[in-house]
């Protein structure tokens, strides 16, 4: 367990909840019998990233739940694990220990994949999936070009075994990525500090070379090759993307994936980068509303 303190937030209130042999800590907030949205955030983040979207689904009477991933923020950090399936799999589970079968979905960067999953492997548990920062799962059949393999650059260096851990560990690298994919808002020294310090601790430093290198090997070639053309998402689905987002730079918002997500409309955000939640929290919580209330 890490020893970082949590950060504050006003009605917020924090457990740990066992699923599939782990710890989760769990953020939550409003009324428990509430209308229950689970948040998900993304790398290198936590619950904490939802700071300023959670007041607004509070506002609305909803029950919010934001759990941390496995090997993020002050949840457990095993050694394996880490395929995209592995995540949905975790938040399915915990979500039946806390009583929670049907839910509204928010999720960001590795938490919106794992959200794209989990409304495939358990369509009858998701009511609506609002996704953040992060491409589709079926994506057009081209040569990635080379700019967009480019973005890229990051993830392997983060998942090598020997410099992904170091980086991690020293702290700056976190620090810069934070800093220079947010272009919209800036982060104050203790908003950093929430997110760098527990990535600096050993075992949550090796999840996250785990995270890439685990995509990197053994999910981005699968993807790009259309593996999952054979399934189809019936969930009521809404993409924000950042203008400014380098991941997204050469994503295409229309095209092949209508015929496998019908369900699904894509919204450019202009003057936004890749922390969507963060840069423009009052727009996650109008679009949620648009899309629950449908």
């Amino acid at each position: 367990m890490t020893a970082v303190p949590l950060p504050h937030v006003e009605g917020v209130s924090h457990r740990d909840v066992h699923a599939r042999g782990m710890r989760f800590h769990v953020a939550e907030a409003g009324a428990p019998g509430g209308p229950p949205v689970v948040l998900l955030h993304g790398w290198p983040q936590h619950w904490f990233m939802w700071r300023d979207v959670i007041p607004g689904l509070v506002s609305d009477g909803r029950r919010v739940i934001a759990p941390d991933l496995r090997g993020l923020g002050w949840s457990d950090a095993p050694k394996t694990g880490y395929l995209k399936q592995e995540l949905a799999d975790d938040v399915l589970a915990l979500l039946t220990e806390l009583g929670v079968e049907r839910f509204d979905l928010i999720g960001h960067d590795w938490g919106a994949f794992a959200g794209f999953l989990i409304c495939l492997t358990a369509p009858e548990r998701v009511q609506h999936y609002l996704g953040c920062s992060i491409p589709h799962l079926w994506p057009p059949a081209e040569r990635p070009s080379p700019r967009r393999l480019l973005t890229l650059w990051y993830q392997v260096a983060l998942g090598s075994p020997l410099l992904g851990p170091a980086l991690m560990r020293n702290g700056e690298f976190t620090r810069r990525v934070l800093k220079l994919a947010r272009t919209h808002g800036r982060y104050s020294d203790a908003e950093l500090a929430a997110f760098v310090d527990v990535l600096r601790e050993p075992d949550h430093a090796r999840a996250t070379q785990q995270y890439y290198r685990t995509f990197l090997l053994h999910e981005l070639r699968p993807l790009i090759s259309g593996a999952m053309k054979d399934r189809t998402l019936t969930t009521p689905t809404r993409l924000l993307w950042g203008r400014r987002d380098q991941i997204l730079q050469g994503a295409h918002a229309t095209g092949q994936h209508e015929r496998y997500a019908p369900t699904m409309t894509i919204e450019w955000v202009q003057d936004t980068g890749h922390f969507l939640p963060e840069e423009r929290p009052e727009l996650i919580v109008e679009r949620a509303r648009e899309l629950f209330a449908g």
